[in-house]
């Protein structure tokens, strides 16, 4: 075989690879998303002198804040999450309440936001309160800053009933379980060993399931079976043989630091939404979908987490070498698959026309945990499982339009 004829080849085998076809998914959306958006952007642009690309949305402008001080202040992944679940949640109520008062929504998304920011970064309360004077400020003695203002007050208003859901949310509640005595369930791999992480998040109340059970994972399978032997094996193979490319997949997905991984969801919703030329209701309802589905996949997975407590790769097997750290807490099922997966398929149902895009990466960031050697595949075929499920409750229960979106949960 001469040289061209075994390129051809090596060429043909990767083609065949899934890689390869979530690649090729996204570029045909891209090129499809690219084509039809370009339309769409001609269009408002003819209506607005404003740049549709650019979106400058008091919501977006907000959300690139919250993230701003959740990276300054290394909140950590969930209360990453839930800043931004319950800020946006806040955002999009306050805009529903404005949008009644016959008010414009920016001053209504504006003093929701920093309302809600200052309860979750009390130190920073005068720099957030004066960003929003700056705001306020820069609109001079014209009328619209009598509607701003107005619209501030209103959105500080609706901000301070979801503040007090937020307090109410059992977040704060002390974990009161013991760890398991089984040699063969999961044990902390830290050095020294540490408490798990976030055992009480099952408890906590959902935004749009009734309880983080309510999706439970289905049992996992004996450790002793021949199917988890067989992802085991998998985790292994990877370890031993581990590519540059899945180091990088694996790194780029860790989110351990800046504004998380809901940070760095919140970052694709914004391009999305400025991509399309999204207006300021549509901003806010796209982000608060986004955020409460992650908040509430985070839930779901910790309830099934701490029923089934099953270990780590590295704790069945020590010679698996890792890529990335090893959260603090079990396997089974996979948060990044969960909550990837839910906002996926939230993100594609709120954009058809990018053809699947946001859920390809949710796939890949769920591949990322197996190449990183902290995951089995079970974890990620229950957690997409499972993210399917929320999805689809998420989607079918939506956010009203005429009234404020109360949470569900008990």
């Amino acid at each position: 075989m001469n040289v061209e004829s075994r390129r051809t080849s090596r060429l043909d085998a990767w083609l065949r690879t899934p890689r390869a076809l979530a690649i090729a998914i996204v570029a045909a959306a891209l090129a499809t998303g690219c084509a039809q958006q370009a339309a769409r952007n001609d269009a408002a642009a003819m209506a607005s002198p404003a740049s549709p690309w650019a979106a400058p949305t008091s919501t977006v402008r907000w959300n690139d804040y919250a993230c701003d001080l959740i990276a300054r202040n290394q909140v950590g992944q969930f209360p990453a999450l839930r800043t931004l679940a319950y800020t946006n949640l806040a955002i999009n109520n306050a805009i529903v309440v404005a949008r009644a008062k016959g008010l414009r929504p920016e001053g209504a998304a504006s003093g929701a936001a920093a309302t809600m920011l200052m309860f979750f970064f009390p130190k920073d309360e005068q720099v957030i309160a004066a960003r929003l004077s700056g705001e306020t400020a820069a609109l001079g003695a014209t009328g619209y800053r009598g509607d701003f203002s107005a619209g501030v007050e209103v959105g500080r208003a609706t901000a301070a009933d979801v503040v007090a859901w937020a307090k109410a949310d059992r977040a704060a509640v002390a974990w009161t379980g013991t760890l398991p005595s089984d040699r063969a369930l999961w044990s902390s791999r830290s050095q020294p060993a540490a408490p798990p992480l976030g055992p009480q998040l099952g408890a906590m109340r959902p935004f749009f399931l009734a309880t983080a059970g309510e999706i439970r994972a289905a049992p996992p399978p004996a450790l002793s079976s021949p199917e988890f032997k067989a992802t085991l094996a998998e985790v292994r193979t990877i370890s031993d043989g581990r590519t540059y490319e899945q180091v990088r997949i694996a790194q780029y997905w860790e989110n351990l630091n800046g504004s998380f991984g809901a940070g760095a969801w919140n970052q694709v919703a914004r391009d999305a939404i400025s991509a399309h030329g999204l207006g300021e209701a549509d901003s806010a309802r796209v982000l608060a979908l986004v955020h409460m589905a992650g908040f509430d996949a985070n839930l779901a997975s910790h309830e099934s987490k701490y029923v089934y407590w099953v270990p780590r790769p590295t704790q069945v097997d020590p010679e698996i070498r890792l890529a990335i750290g090893v959260p603090n807490h079990p396997s089974y099922p996979s948060n990044h698959a969960i909550i990837s997966g839910s906002v996926g398929r939230v993100l594609d149902a709120q954009f058809p026309d990018m053809h699947g895009r946001y859920y390809v990466m949710a796939r890949e960031a769920g591949e990322s945990r197996i190449y990183g050697g902290i995951h089995y595949r079970i974890d990620l075929d229950e957690g997409f499982r499972m993210a399917d499920k929320l999805a689809q409750r998420v989607l079918e229960v939506g956010l009203p339009a005429d009234r404020p979106f109360v949470p569900r949960g008990q």
